[in-house]
């Protein structure tokens, strides 16, 4: 198999694209146990995806891996936004954070 490109996914998206796979064919091994564990810890159906990641991408700072790692985790506090930037180097403003923790918390329920 040749890699062809590299993208950040979200959960989300990886259970999305394993799911597809699992309609096209029989998954190994190795892809139901990821499929059981992205079955689990996915929490948003896939509407509610797409709008907390049109919303995140509306904060200008953000960039599609930043909204990939928000999306994973989704925090529900400023200090667990804070650690997930911890080693960015993105420098986000107060507003930033709370904008990311409001959109967080409305989907996060």
């Amino acid at each position: 198999m040749d890699i062809t490109g590299e993208e950040d996914i979200s959960i989300h998206e990886a259970k999305h694209i394993m799911e597809k796979r699992r309609e096209e064919k029989d998954l190994v091994y190795d892809q139901k146990i990821c499929l059981e564990y992205l079955e689990k810890v996915a929490k948003l159906t896939a509407a509610q995806m797409a709008q907390a990641k049109e919303a995140l991408s509306k904060i200008s700072i953000l960039r599609p891996r930043h909204v990939s790692i928000i999306l994973n985790m989704l925090p529900g506090t400023k200090e667990e936004v804070e650690m997930l930037f911890s080693k960015e180097r993105t420098n986000l403003k107060k507003d930033e954070i709370d904008q990311i923790v409001e959109i967080c918390k409305k989907f996060n329920k």
